[in-house]
């Protein structure tokens, strides 16, 4: 990659810049440069390290609104990245090419092509940038987003926003959270209709803001509740729970307590909206991990490995499962990807 001269630290958009106009880009070898710009940008204070000894290079893009960016970035030897405060923050990802990780507690969160990350980084003490990483970023700072949510529902949100969980892009929700990042990333670019119309922008932007919010669990979902669907809301919530916690050990008691509702009433509301038990339910979650990972090209994991993974321990009862499920064994399903 050829170094061209970066803009200094104080370069890059900031939070009160209007919509339009070419993005500000970034590219260089420099690692401490890299770190200046992005903290400049971000106003947090990031700690960068190369992947390996292979050297780094970055090439970066943003556009921003009222607070908000959208950021394109491009890794090629990947690098990691610490976190030096703990700022909160709202940040959608969604990955074309090589993966993230990201380390919340005890949860480790990927971000990978398909899947994408929900997440407030205030929560995250460190990530990791696969070699080749390429990705889009939307983050709002969380003073921003409690504005988004009195403005909505009349009532403060001081709390902190604990939201941490991926997401399938090509689910309906998934799909529609990619176009609007895709929409506010094109609209404000040169003299596309949004430049010229910055509330029409702030508004979709808080429309994406508070798809994500309905979405995924966190302090304020109950908030949600009046929000019609098809199903109640407890089940709704159970099921992004189950969708957010499904790469890890996860019982029905535990999604009923974080639900806040019985057992049994859980166990009573998938029967009668999913026609699943919630066992089922996860089971069939975790299936469609295995299928996604077996199908993932380059990956050399064993299928007992992948499978374990996913908490399937026994054999000949994933096997029987997995075929149940997908009308075929995993290693056909290995074959033709």
């Amino acid at each position: 990659m050829t170094t061209i001269q970066p803009p200094r630290p104080a370069d890059p958009p900031t939070a009160e810049d209007s919509p339009g106009g070419s993005a500000h880009v970034f590219v260089s070898r420099d690692i401490a440069e890299t770190q200046a710009w992005l903290n400049a940008l971000l106003r947090r204070d990031l700690r960068l390290e190369p992947l390996s000894g292979d050297g780094f290079a970055a090439r970066l893009s943003a556009q921003s609104l009222a607070g908000a960016h959208i950021i394109r970035a491009e890794y090629p030897a990947g690098m990691r990245l610490k976190h030096g405060d703990a700022r909160d923050d709202l940040t959608i990802r969604i990955v074309a090419d090589g993966g993230s990780l990201f380390s919340a507690g005890r949860q480790t969160l990927a971000a990978v092509p398909g899947r994408g990350l929900v997440l407030n980084t205030g929560l995250c003490e460190s990530a990791e940038y696969g070699r080749g990483s390429v990705h889009t970023t939307f983050t709002l700072p969380g003073e921003e987003v409690a504005r988004i949510l009195q403005a909505a529902f009349e009532r403060p949100a001081p709390g902190q926003l604990d939201i941490a969980g991926t997401f399938d892009v090509a689910a309906p929700e998934g799909a529609t959270i990619v176009a609007m990042m895709s929409a506010i990333e094109s609209g404000l670019s040169g003299d596309a209709p949004l430049a010229s119309a910055p509330q029409a922008a702030r508004l979709l932007r808080d429309a994406l803001v508070m798809l994500v919010l309905a979405r995924f669990p966190h302090r304020y979902a109950s908030w949600f509740e009046r929000t019609a669907a098809p199903a109640p809301w407890q089940i709704r919530r159970a099921v992004a729970f189950i969708d957010a916690h499904r790469d890890g050990p996860l019982t029905v008691q535990e999604v009923a307590d974080a639900v806040g509702i019985g057992l049994r009433s859980l166990q009573e509301g998938f029967r009668k909206h999913k026609q699943i038990s919630p066992h089922d339910y996860i089971k069939q979650v975790r299936l469609a991990a295995v299928r996604a990972a077996l199908l993932e090209p380059g990956c050399t994991r064993s299928i007992e490995a992948i499978a374990r993974h996913w908490g399937f321990v026994n054999r000949g009862h994933f096997a029987l499962d997995y075929r149940n499920a997908f009308g075929e064994q995993p290693s056909q399903t290995r074959r033709r990807r």
